[in-house]
């Protein structure tokens, strides 16, 4: 009896042990597995469904709030909002899927390690309670004879009996957790992909593709690089401008100062030279040079009234053979003479007087623009200031006479 008690004691304690092994498993995969997968795809559905009420009004965009996404994947989100700040102030929109993502939202709050394992545990379970069953149950078996065979086959049953019962139990609640898992992170992929389509469509840009990303960033920091070498080119060409400038001037101005004072000097020279000639010939002369210049002078005064004169005297000329037209036409109606050879006549007589003052008036303005001519080199000549030692005495006395007889012929 003590024996059989004993054995009844250890079957029930190994049987509790068992399925609270069992149960125990399956509680641990529930909350920390099944649990955390649950509850943040439902937080991803009501924050879809807040982003959706927030575009609709203008109030302050909520997904800027820490607590945006719940208490669970709170720090994830204050990451996001801290660089998509720093990104937005540089224009630039930041990826949300690098802090929300699977391994965020399902694979780290869900344990997948955990996850993966458990099913095989309560199926180890099972089995591990089948074995202890069946050697509950034929541990009290005796075949010896027919009596103690048939007294230990209700023994034999029990032991059974608990062997099937935790295998079922095992491979039933890992089949259970298995496919209440794949549910739970089917449903946490569905809720990330909604989350990521409204967020992108209702909150913030879609960020381009990190290939794309690249080739826009070189192409901006080849824009920048050849801004900034055209700039350092630029200002290192004024520079050097600058100073080549400034280490050239000196020399330009001494070089200028050099040439303008030699100019001058030799301009200076030459008209003193030209100067003290005509003045030498002007003394050897005895001032005939300037009587000269003074006799022309009135020359050419006479000879402009003379012209004035004669300009008038051809218009009184005309005036009086407009006389003479009219007197004649009058004489000629008086007296009866045909009206074509008197006219011829007198148009005759008019062209000839006419040729002939116009061929004086061009002789004395011809006469005129020599003397004129003849006046103001003199003048020029005359009126320089004079210089000492340019021509020697000998060679204007021998001057004198050819010059003399150049302006007796003029």
């Amino acid at each position: 009896m003590i024996n059989e008690l004993v054995a009844q004691v250890a079957s029930q304690i190994s049987g509790t042990l068992v399925y609270g092994a069992i149960a125990l498993v399956s509680l641990v995969g529930i909350l920390k597995c099944i649990y955390p997968v649950l509850r943040n795809g439902a937080l991803l559905n009501r924050a879809v469904m807040k982003l959706e009420r927030g575009a609709v009004g203008n109030e302050r965009p909520v997904w800027r709030e820490a607590r945006f996404l719940g208490q669970a994947m709170r720090p994830d989100w204050q990451r996001f909002l801290l660089n998509a700040g720093q990104l937005d102030l540089r224009g630039m929109p930041c990826n949300a899927q690098e802090y929300i993502n699977e391994d965020t939202v399902i694979y780290k709050p869900g344990h997948a390690q955990l996850a993966e394992m458990i099913p095989s545990l309560l199926t180890s379970l099972g089995i591990l309670g089948t074995f202890m069953g069946l050697m509950q149950g034929l541990t009290n078996l005796d075949l010896g004879n027919a009596a103690n065979t048939i007294s230990s086959i209700p023994t034999l049953l029990g032991g059974m009996t608990f062997a099937f019962a935790t295998s079922v139990a095992g491979i039933s609640c890992s089949l259970c957790f298995n496919m209440v898992n794949r549910i739970a992170v089917g449903h946490a992929f569905k809720a990330l992909d909604s989350f990521d389509e409204a967020f992108y469509e209702l909150a913030m840009p879609r960020p381009l593709d990190a290939e794309v990303q690249m080739i826009c960033q070189k192409q901006d920091d080849e824009a920048n690089l050849q801004r900034a070498a055209d700039q350092i080119s630029s200002q290192m060409a004024g520079a050097v401008e600058m100073a080549v400038s400034r280490a050239v001037h000196p020399l330009t101005m001494s070089l200028d100062n050099f040439i303008q004072g030699t100019s001058r000097e030799q301009v200076d020279g030459i008209k003193r030279i030209v100067n003290q000639f005509m003045q030498q010939m002007n003394a050897s002369m005895s001032g005939q040079f300037s009587a000269l210049a003074d006799t022309l002078a009135m020359l050419n005064q006479n000879q402009t009234a003379t012209h004035k004169n004669l300009q008038r005297t051809l218009a009184v000329a005309e005036s009086l053979v407009e006389d003479a037209k009219r007197v004649e036409m009058s004489t000629r109606k008086s007296t009866g003479e045909p009206d074509g050879e008197a006219q011829a006549r007198q148009e005759e007589m008019v062209t000839l007087l006419r040729q002939t003052i116009e061929r004086q008036a061009a002789a004395m303005g011809d006469i005129t623009r020599t003397q004129v001519e003849i006046l103001a080199a003199l003048k020029t000549l005359s009126a320089q200031p004079a210089l000492q030692g340019t021509l020697p005495p000998d060679e204007a006395a021998d001057n004198e006479p050819a010059l003399t007889a150049a302006m007796e012929d003029v």
